[in-house]
């Protein structure tokens, strides 16, 4: 009888101080960003996790395609840039050039290193790589939660080596897009069933426009009638602001981003 009742007061202290530790345990961060899984991407005000739409299927699926992998990127444009197929005057080919990866690679790179800068000390230096600029360091927020970010784009703009294709690559400011839209620039992943990446993970909508010059006129016209946009996901803010340095933080999300390939033809 004693050894039960000891039993009994044994498990009952074991569940008090269990349920002690659950209730002090640390709450979960406020994300830095609005989660992609929650984001609208319609008039109706749909989030992404509630519908089923390209994006969420190929998130479940694991659809991703390391950005250094150039030909596997460019292998899955049918796939991503469907629409670009039946288009007059612009083709897969046209993206299928150093001018693309270069442009995607600034994008990455110039976020990483924004995110990286903003985190800083207010006695360091960061130089990034767009007209290598210091930039602002030591801020209370990211970029495209405030600062030049809510009413700039980031962008990127590649010539092609004919002189003849221009691509430009850009992240919406929050001004033209607010972030609680699919279509604004940044997101946090959130949580996705099946998916492999980190829910911290962060996801850039990136748009691309493209401009040929008319062999005749030598005047520049849109190649496409709308930007063309697809996903690249990134490691979390955390993992960049903690790198030793601002090249290294932009080497480190150089290596772990992908992109997502969507198809667009379902």
């Amino acid at each position: 009888m004693y050894v039960r009742k000891a039993l009994t007061y044994s498990a009952l202290t074991t569940s008090i101080l269990l349920s002690g530790c659950a209730f002090f345990s640390a709450p979960e961060r406020e994300p830095y960003y609005p989660l992609l899984s929650e984001a609208t991407y319609s008039d109706e005000e749909i989030s992404v996790i509630e519908s089923n739409n390209v994006l969420k299927s190929a998130i479940k699926q694991n659809a991703l395609i390391s950005i250094e992998k150039q030909n596997e990127i460019e292998a899955s444009f049918s796939k991503v840039f469907a629409e670009v197929e039946n288009s007059e005057g612009f083709s897969f080919e046209d993206l299928k050039t150093p001018s693309f990866h270069c442009a995607l690679k600034t994008i990455v790179q110039q976020f990483s290193c924004e995110v990286y800068a903003s985190q800083q000390d207010a006695n360091t230096i960061q130089l990034c790589p767009q007209n290598e600029k210091i930039v602002d360091n030591n801020l209370s927020y990211l970029p495209f939660n405030d600062g030049v970010r809510v009413i700039q784009r980031l962008v990127a703009d590649e010539l092609n080596d004919e002189g003849t294709l221009q691509l430009e690559m850009f992240l919406k400011s929050t001004h033209e897009r607010p972030l609680e839209s699919l279509w604004g620039a940044v997101h946090e992943l959130g949580r996705f069933k099946g998916s492999q990446l980190s829910a911290e993970s962060l996801v850039l909508t990136v748009n691309l426009s493209a401009y040929k010059k008319d062999r005749y006129a030598h005047a520049w016209r849109s190649a496409y009638h709308e930007p063309l946009v697809f996903f690249v996901v990134l490691p979390p803010v955390d993992e960049i602001a903690t790198q030793p340095n601002e090249v290294a933080s932009m080497a480190y999300s150089l290596n772990k981003a992908k992109l997502i390939a969507t198809d667009s033809r379902e």
